[in-house]
């Protein structure tokens, strides 16, 4: 079937290549944090002394990736809503770009971008109060 002027069949094979180079991406980091134990390191955190709302992102992947959910809280409690928003643009851009072609990182419910952004706003305020 033609949506787009390109078969729904090769937008989703092309969809699930940009997948799978992610993960490779995401997994050679993770040799690289494992082998050298360095990581990225947060600018705000250097500049500062105060933690941003995403420092601990990576050490808490590389907990979730050993299935060590404390750990993970330990390093980011908020890298759970994270990956569930996370989760939610990745679906519906792909959904849409599959669909129809188009390729836009428009967020079809804006609240909720305007949600996530309050939250982690609070998160970085509290995360040092704490």
């Amino acid at each position: 079937m033609l949506l787009g002027g390109e078969p729904v069949r090769a937008r989703a094979v092309r969809a699930a290549a940009v997948y799978f180079i992610i993960a490779a991406v995401l997994l050679l980091y993770y040799a690289f944090v494992q082998l050298t134990g360095l990581g990225i390191p947060c600018v705000f955190h250097k500049l500062t002394g105060l933690d941003c709302p995403g420092c601990g992102n990576s050490r808490a992947l590389i907990a979730l990736s050993h299935f060590d959910v404390k750990g993970a809280v330990n390093h980011n409690l908020f890298i759970f809503p994270e990956l569930a928003f996370v989760g939610y643009i990745a679906a519906t851009v792909t959904a849409r770009y599959i669909k129809t072609g188009r390729l836009s990182a428009k967020i079809s419910h804006e609240r909720l971008a305007w949600a996530f952004l309050a939250l982690l706003v609070v998160w970085g305020v509290v995360r040092n109060i704490i």
